[in-house]
């Protein structure tokens, strides 16, 4: 669906989730957005609406350290990567270019970030300092298929995007970080997209609709060991595991539109966080250390 004009929220990730850690910690926080809506209290948990433009604000991404947010926006014309403090202050624009930006993801050490650009004909992924100082951005990926939706392992060493092989056909691809090494993990006549690296770096999580709609999978980081963690009529997609690993915020239609849920690492215990009229997507956990 179409995002005309999107606001970046913040969520808390543990709002009403009877199986949530029991750690006394805070529940870590969620980035997400939202279409044409009002921030609103769901659950236990607090929606904080960040950024205010008509422009579309979206696809938010936290820095290693929680203090910040990269996002994409058109607010200046065209996508463009920006980024803003935690409580939405201080927007920067990191780049500047005629063609679209989008898919911001920090590397984990917090000084570089990847993001896929069609800058140079069709989409493909770059990266760039975390600040936007230097030369620009370095183009990582050279192929005729469209390259999207980049994922830094968390040692930083490689990086997962999902490319467009066949106009409908997305795989899952990981290169090294800089962009030699491509392996191709996925070969499914189904699309697979946006992965999501789990937090010990030993599975991959992406949506697929390998069984006829969009549901949930997660992989070992060289392929192997598919599993299918999701199984409703709904669509479930956009994964995102939690700091400690033990849960995915996912996108989900299972309500009638798009919003924010939690289910536990093995596809259990599906609890909705956001209940709005307007679509939630593009969910981001923070490390709760942070926040």
């Amino acid at each position: 669906m179409p995002r005309h004009v999107a606001l970046l929220l913040i969520v808390l990730a543990a709002a009403g989730c009877s199986a949530a850690p029991s750690s006394s910690a805070s529940p870590s926080p969620i980035a997400t957005e939202t279409v044409d809506a009002s921030p609103s209290v769901v659950a236990d948990g607090s929606l904080v609406n960040l950024t205010q433009n008509p422009a579309a604000d979206m696809q938010p991404a936290w820095s290693p350290d929680g203090t910040q947010l990269a996002f994409a926006s058109d607010r200046d014309g065209n996508a463009e990567i920006y980024t803003m403090n935690a409580d939405g202050s201080e927007v920067a624009r990191l780049t500047n270019d005629p063609a679209g930006d989008g898919f911001p993801a920090w590397s984990p050490d917090g000084t570089r970030i990847a993001f896929a650009s069609d800058r140079d004909g069709n989409a493909e992924i770059y990266v760039m300092n975390a600040d936007g100082s230097g030369a620009g951005a370095t183009r990582l990926t050279d192929d005729p298929n469209n390259d999207l939706a980049p994922a830094w392992s968390p040692d930083g060493a490689r990086i997962g995007f999902d490319r467009d092989f066949d106009g409908v056909n997305f795989e899952i691809v990981v290169m090294n970080a800089d962009g030699s090494g491509e392996i191709k993990l996925t070969d499914d006549p189904a699309s697979d997209q946006s992965p999501a690296w789990s937090p010990d770096g030993a599975r991959l999580a992406f949506f697929s609709d390998r069984n006829g709609n969009f549901e949930i999978y997660a992989m070992s980081a060289d392929g192997s060991a598919l599993a299918r963690l999701t199984d409703d009529p709904a669509d479930d997609v956009a994964p995102a595991w939690s700091p400690d690993g033990s849960q995915l915020a996912i996108v989900s239609t299972r309500d009638g539109n798009e919003e924010i849920y939690v289910i536990e690492a093995d596809g259990s215990d599906a609890v909705r966080l956001t209940t709005d009229p307007a679509d939630d997507g593009d969910p981001a956990w923070a490390d709760g250390a942070a926040r």
